[in-house]
C-alpha cells in the first residue's frame, strides 16, 4: 500500500515539478513591522523595533524642526517623538484634541525614538532575497532613505532605512552632502533621564525653554521655588496632560500669577506697613536707594512714602530707573487718584492749579527718575536699599549673575534688598533672608 502511495506521488511529479516545490519553499529570513502613510505600504525592520504604542500631548520642545512633535515619557526613558509624515512632507491629517498617536518605537545606535504614522499593520515575514533595490517611483520620499522594496501577498511595501533617516552627528560629519538626519534636528545629545532628575524636572525645563522664548522670563535660582510650586498648579489647570506652552497666551497664562501685589499700582496702606515693621532702624543722615524697573513711577513713590514715614529725619535720594523712555518721561507727572490720596498716603499729597493731586515737593525730591538700562554700567553711590521687585526673572540668567554681582559691589554690609513677591536672592551666593508673613527683604551673609 505505501508503495502504490509513492507511486502515485512520483506518477504525478516530473523533473520540473520537483524543482517548482522547491521553489515555493522559500526561506523566511527577514521580519518587518509594516506601517502606513498616507494609503502607502512601508516598513521598518524588526530587529530596530522596540515596541508599538499609542500616544498623545507629547511635551513641546523649543527650537526644533517641524517634524519634531516633542518628547514623551516611556516608563522613565524621555524619548524625541518624530512624525515622519512631516519629515517627507507627505500631507498629515488634520490633528484631534487628545487623540492617541499610532506610534513604532525603534532604537537607533543606542537611542530610542517614537515615530509616528498613520496606522500600524502587522509583522511581515519575507526572504531576504526578495528585496529589490530602490527606485524612485516607489515613494514620495528620497530615495536616499529607502533601504529596498519587497512583495508580499500583493502589496508592495517600502522599506526604510533607519539608520540614514536617524543618522548621528558622527555619519553627518562623515557624508555631510548625503544626510539630513533626524537626531541631529531633535537634541544634540540623547534625552535621558539622568540620576535624580523626573520627568517632572524636564517638563519644567521644556517649559521654562518655551517662557524664555514667548515670555522673556528665565527660570534661575531666582525663581525656581515659584516655577515648582507653578507648575503643580498648572497641572491641575491642565486636566488633558497637555502641559506645553505654545503661543504667548500660553507664556502669559502660566506667568499671570507671578508678578508682584500693586505691580503698576500704588501700594495699599497695609503693604506700606507691612514694609514698616521690616525696615531697620537707620542711624544715618543719608539714605540712598536704587529702585530699578521703576515703570510709570507708582513703585518710586509709594517706597518715597514709606522711607519718609519709617525714617523722617534722614536725607532720602531715590535712583529710579527703567529703560522704557515713555513711562520714565511722564513718571514725574503722575497723579494721584482720590482713592490713594487719604490716609497714609494724605500727608504726602497736595493739589496742583488745575484742581489734580499731585505728590508734594518733598516727596518729588526724593525721587530721581532716570532713562537706563540697569544691565549698563551705572555711577549710582554706594546703597542702603535696592529694589527689583520682578526684574531679575526677566533677565537671560548670565545676565542675572552680573546684576547680583553688581548688588552686592553697591550694596552697603548693613544694606538690604527687596526682591518681587516670588523671587529670592541665591542662599549659596551668600544672602540672607529675613522674613515676616509674605513680606521678605535679603542681606548680606
Amino acid at each position: 500500500m505505501e508503495e502504490m502511495k509513492e507511486l502515485k506521488v512520483n506518477a504525478g511529479l516530473g523533473i520540473g515539478d520537483t524543482d517548482s516545490l522547491h521553489d515555493q519553499m522559500i526561506v523566511v529570513d527577514f521580519k518587518m513591522v509594516t506601517f502606513s502613510l498616507a494609503g502607502k505600504d512601508y516598513a521598518i525592520d524588526i530587529m530596530r523595533v522596540k515596541e508599538i504604542a499609542k500616544a498623545g500631548n507629547f511635551t513641546y520642545v523649543p527650537n526644533t524642526s517641524p517634524f519634531v512633535l516633542g518628547v514623551y515619557n516611556l516608563r522613565g526613558d524621555i524619548i524625541p517623538i518624530i512624525d515622519l509624515r512631516i519629515f517627507f512632507n507627505i500631507p498629515v491629517p488634520a490633528r484631534k484634541k487628545n487623540q492617541p498617536e499610532s506610534m513604532v518605537i525603534i532604537n537607533v545606535q543606542d537611542q530610542t525614538f517614537g515615530v509616528v504614522v498613520d496606522f500600524i499593520d502587522k509583522v511581515v515575514g519575507v526572504s531576504s532575497s526578495t528585496i529589490q533595490p530602490p527606485h524612485p517611483i516607489f515613494g514620495d520620499i528620497n530615495i536616499k532613505y529607502i533601504h529596498g522594496v519587497v512583495e508580499n501577498g500583493g502589496r508592495l511595501y517600502i522599506l526604510l532605512d533607519v539608520d540614514k533617516i536617524f543618522a548621528s552627528r558622527q555619519q553627518k560629519e562623515e557624508v555631510k552632502e548625503d544626510l539630513t538626519p533626524v537626531a541631529a534636528s531633535v537634541v544634540r545629545e540623547p534625552v535621558k533621564l539622568q540620576v535624580g532628575q523626573s520627568s517632572e524636572n524636564l517638563d519644567i525645563k521644556f517649559i521654562g525653554d518655551t517662557l524664555s522664548a514667548m515670555g522673556k522670563f528665565y527660570i534661575s535660582a531666582v525663581n525656581e521655588n515659584w516655577v515648582k510650586e507653578r507648575y503643580l498648579e498648572w497641572k491641575d489647570m491642565r486636566p488633558s496632560g497637555n502641559l506645553q506652552i505654545q503661543s504667548e497666551n500660553d507664556a502669559g497664562e502660566f506667568l499671570s500669577s507671578f508678578l508682584s501685589p500693586f505691580t503698576k499700582r500704588f501700594w495699599s496702606e497695609a503693604y506700606i506697613n507691612a514694609y514698616y515693621k521690616m525696615l531697620p532702624e537707620n542711624t544715618s543722615s543719608v539714605i540712598n536707594v536704587w529702585c530699578i524697573g521703576c515703570g510709570q513711577g507708582y513703585e518710586a513713590y509709594s517706597l518715597a512714602v514709606l522711607l519718609r514715614m519709617r525714617y523722617p529725619r534722614a536725607h532720602i535720594k531715590i535712583f529710579a530707573n527703567d529703560s522704557d523712555l515713555l513711562a520714565i518721561s511722564n513718571a514725574p507727572m503722575l497723579s494721584v487718584p482720590d482713592e490713594v490720596a487719604s490716609g497714609i498716603y494724605e500727608p504726602y499729597i497736595t493739589k496742583t492749579a488745575s484742581g489734580s493731586l499731585t505728590f508734594s515737593k518733598e516727596i518729588k525730591d526724593m525721587i530721581l527718575f532716570e532713562y537706563h538700562d540697569c544691565t549698563h554700567q551705572n555711577a549710582v553711590p554706594d546703597i542702603d536699599i535696592i529694589v527689583a521687585r520682578d526684574v531679575l526673572s526677566f533677565m537671560n540668567p548670565n545676565v542675572q549673575r552680573t546684576m547680583i554681582e553688581e548688588f552686592r559691589e553697591k550694596l552697603k554690609n548693613s544694606g538690604l534688598i527687596i526682591l518681587g513677591h516670588n523671587e529670592a536672592m541665591p542662599k549659596q551666593d551668600g544672602w540672607l533672608r529675613n522674613s515676616s508673613g509674605d513680606i521678605v527683604i535679603f542681606t548680606k551673609e
